[in-house]
């Protein structure tokens, strides 16, 4: 089948459980100038609303039913299902500024050549009270910007190892990197986001716009609340390293000890987090790994020692 792609955007939004936060997000999806839009919003499992009722809002909207598979099945699924030529991604908890696809179209429009675009994000945390503020009141129209932030544009394999951060709700892909490199892998529970940008990177050039295009909501059930005992930053770190090593595809290159440095600090932060939050038998261990890899040795060996006592 011929699929006549039109300039068509394809919005997908995985959902589980945020009936929430989703309207705000849908909002700053429909408020976009940009015309030829769908949005497929993926319910996995949820049982707090019936998420068939937002395709009456707008014509634009198809709900797709899934029964807990997991994010990055639902990301799979909505991708697969779009019919744009560029496919945008937004989770139901966040929100995008007005103008970002527009700004985003234009940019891919005059650089043929670049797959992914995407932005900066600001950190939308509540109140003491548990509130969030209005988004009107943290964004800014962002429609006519038309530059990209040089120091995260370009070939970015070697930059996303050395900690450069693609946010999954600024990004919008083209169809064509879909189609050559699949989407999320499913088997990852978690950076599964920057094993996908990592994949990118290795054939396409990632432009990011010189702005903050979307809020991401800081709340006790996203990405940045929740801790695992294993680091897999670390270890998605070492798979890029084995399978694709240190060299960009301009022949850029990152020093092996920049690199080591590198994971080592993903350990210290590892061990931080869990030392404050979680489990310091963890944090330990974290620590002696960031100690053998020589970053921040003085106070990994502060807080390795600190563990031990715990």
């Amino acid at each position: 089948m011929n699929i006549n792609y039109s300039k068509l955007v394809s919005v997908v939004i995985p959902v589980r459980n945020c009936r929430v936060f989703i309207g705000e997000a849908l909002d700053s999806v429909l408020a976009q100038k940009y015309p030829d839009l769908e949005v497929i919003v993926v319910d996995d499992g949820s049982d707090d609303f019936d998420y068939k009722v937002l395709e009456s809002i707008d014509r634009r909207i198809q709900v797709i039913r899934l029964t807990g598979k997991g994010v990055s099945f639902a990301r799979n699924t909505g991708m697969a299902a779009a019919t744009g030529r560029y496919i945008a991604f937004l989770d139901a908890d966040d929100v995008w500024f007005p103008g970002k696809l527009e700004a985003q179209i234009r940019y891919f429009e005059q650089n043929p050549d670049v797959g992914c675009v995407f932005g900066g994000f600001v950190k939308w945390q509540a109140d003491a009270f548990g509130k969030f503020s209005s988004p009107s009141t943290l964004w800014h129209d962002c429609s006519g910007v038309s530059k990209c932030e040089k120091r995260r544009s370009g070939w970015l394999y070697t930059r996303l190892l050395s900690g450069l951060l693609v946010g999954m709700n600024t990004a919008v892909i083209r169809r064509e990197v879909f189609d050559l490199l699949g989407g999320f892998d499913e088997s990852m529970r978690i950076g599964e986001d920057y094993l996908f940008w990592l994949k990118i990177s290795r054939i396409f050039e990632m432009h990011a716009l010189d702005s903050n295009v979307a809020l991401y909501r800081i709340h006790s059930t996203s990405a940045m609340s929740r801790l695992d005992t294993e680091n897999h930053q670390a270890r998605l770190l070492s798979t890029a390293f084995q399978r694709w090593g240190l060299t960009d595809p301009d022949g850029t290159k990152l020093p092996f000890d920049s690199f080591r440095r590198r994971v080592a600090l993903t350990e210290f932060t590892h061990g931080y987090n869990h030392y404050w939050r979680g489990d310091r038998n963890v944090a330990k261990k974290a620590f002696r790994r960031a100690i053998a890899g020589r970053a921040l040795v003085a106070r990994s060996f502060v807080y390795w020692v600190l563990s031990l006592r715990t």
